[in-house]
């Protein structure tokens, strides 16, 4: 069976966040359905109708959003590590997405959302098979996320129109629910054929879809694309395929010329940092100085649980803050300040999630961190402490668009969906 239903989207009863840390003040959040609608000391008692959420000995912060990963690889965390790249795709990962069924796609998928909702993510712009899995996995574990239709036609065109239509009926019978986008993916300029990238250009140009895709990830992908398509770069080849503009979101982005930034930042791409998975299969170092000046929109993410191996975003902060200082020798770039509004103000405000910040109005997005932790002790910066000392297990009490996903450290359902993602793992491996 393909359900354990937990929660509904849509949370309508009054919440109020009593007594949490919130900047430099003790404050009381209230939550009126999704939105934030008070903050102040005292309200409960002018609210006595509201559920309280204790928020003793926590800090509130906004959830955080993750720019790129492949939720049901969560099943695959640990398999073939210690490998490049294309070895580790080709040897490793492809054939073992080959035995994955329903089942594996469903309860891989519910297993990231178990792990988000545990490590803070409140928003992740997912790229994987059978969307319409992570939909169903959204209807138990009320998220907001970002859900692309994928093509991957292996070179071949004749694969790819199959897809196509298989495309067209998604959207056709496919209606969002609330907090949930739908988009598109291209995997690669080396997994795509020209016909195919072409045809998602047009239809997510006529439906206005967003397309992700990885792009310039290793040095071999760019050199292949040089000598597939007369000296082109993978940025310059989708360029001149028309297929690049501010509806898409590219990840990882590590190798690029001073031209294909030039480009980027003329056409209003999204770039996505994956500094955990590009260090652990060695592809590069994300040139974050050079996208950050060109004024490039930049995000954050984890990418899968094969490459990371976790979907830990305070983890993600720290190692993208740390290596950019490393590889540069500039212990100032890419503050914690920096890195921290990435992962949640401007990549709300990039994905359009009406959270990112803790302010009147806004959607009710909200991680507390549990002040009693040793990582956040002492509360010399707060944000400091975030991105160099927290991680996800210092995340207490998880709130999606009023929606509580976990109180006091308890997720209602872990239970099964471990016990079926370990049927779905035995299977895998035997």
């Amino acid at each position: 069976m393909l359900t354990d239903n937990i929660l509904s989207r849509g949370a309508v009863m009054k919440k109020i966040i009593q007594n949490t840390l919130l900047g430099s003040d003790i404050q009381d959040i209230l939550i009126d359905g999704t939105k934030i609608s008070g903050i102040g000391a005292g309200l409960v008692s002018s609210h006595p109708e509201a559920q309280i959420i204790d928020g003793k000995d926590t800090a509130a912060f906004p959830s955080l959003i993750n720019g790129h990963t492949h939720s049901p690889m969560t099943l695959l965390r640990g398999a073939g590590d210690d490998l490049g790249l294309h070895e580790w795709l080709t040897e490793c990962m492809w054939p073992l997405e080959d035995k994955y069924t329903d089942e594996e796609f469903y309860w891989g998928n519910r297993m990231a959302l178990m792990e988000m909702v545990r490590t803070g993510t409140g928003f992740f712009n997912e790229m994987y098979f059978n969307p319409h899995l992570a939909l169903k996995a959204l209807e138990e574990t009320p998220l907001k996320a970002r859900i692309n239709f994928p093509i991957m036609d292996g070179m071949n065109p004749e694969v790819g129109k199959k897809q196509w239509k298989d495309c067209e009926r998604f959207f056709e019978e496919t209606t969002a629910p609330q907090g949930v986008q739908l988009g598109m993916v291209l995997h690669s300029v080396y997994t795509d054929s020209r016909e195919s990238i072409e045809w998602v250009r047009n239809f997510a140009a006529d439906k206005n879809l967003p397309i992700h895709i990885h792009l310039s990830e290793t040095e071999k992908e760019v050199q292949d694309c040089m000598e597939a398509h007369e000296g082109l770069s993978p940025v310059e080849y989708l360029h001149q395929l028309g297929v690049l503009s501010q509806r898409v979101v590219a990840a990882h982005t590590v190798h690029l010329s001073e031209t294909d930034i030039e480009i980027l930042s003329d056409t209003g791409v999204n770039v996505v940092h994956n500094p955990g998975s590009n260090m652990k299969l060695a592809s590069g170092v994300f040139p974050y100085k050079a996208l950050r000046d060109k004024k490039i929109p930049i995000l954050l993410g984890t990418d899968g649980a094969a490459s990371n191996n976790n979907l830990d975003m305070l983890e993600e902060m720290k190692l993208a803050a740390l290596l950019q200082k490393v590889h540069t020798g500039d212990p100032t770039l890419m503050s914690a300040e920096e890195i921290f509004e990435i992962a949640t103000k401007k990549g709300a405000e990039i994905f359009n999630t009406g959270g990112g910040v803790i302010e009147l109005g806004k959607e009710a997005d909200i991680i507390l961190m549990d002040l009693k932790s040793p990582a956040l002790f002492p509360a010399w910066n707060l944000i400091s402490s975030m991105v160099y000392s927290a991680s996800g297990m210092d995340v207490k009490t998880h709130i999606s668009s009023g929606n509580v996903l976990m109180e006091d450290y308890k997720i209602p359902g872990y239970e099964r969906v471990l016990e079926e993602a370990g049927r779905c793992f035995d299977r895998l491996r035997s």
